[in-house]
């Protein structure tokens, strides 16, 4: 979450990046569980980035950290093994990688 609220959260299966906010912060900084949810009116979804085919190659993204308000680092973990992902897949496990949001 950044300094506005904002989160982010990778979807792997899907190689996809929702944006919201997360209200129900109180004036003490403290999350009030009864009131806290997603803005949804505001929540975008990105793809991320394919290969020259068109293809999935961001497979395993982990974690995800405000660099700023336009850009994210991504941490992807290693490829599944014995055949249970494609081989592209590959090119970009256990990595940093850098985002700018459109």
């Amino acid at each position: 979450m950044d300094q506005n609220g904002r989160v982010a959260i990778a979807s792997q299966e899907e190689s996809q990046l929702w944006v919201s906010y997360l209200n129900g912060q109180n004036e003490q900084g403290l999350w009030d569980l009864d009131v806290i949810a997603f803005e949804e009116k505001d929540a975008r979804v990105y793809d991320f980035p394919k290969n020259d085919k068109c293809e999935t190659v961001y497979c395993n993204i982990e974690g995800i950290h405000w660099i700023d308000e336009n850009m994210l680092m991504a941490v992807s973990d290693k490829m599944k093994s014995h055949g249970r992902q494609d081989f592209k897949c590959f090119e970009k496990d256990q990595s940093v990688h850098a985002f700018v949001l459109p």
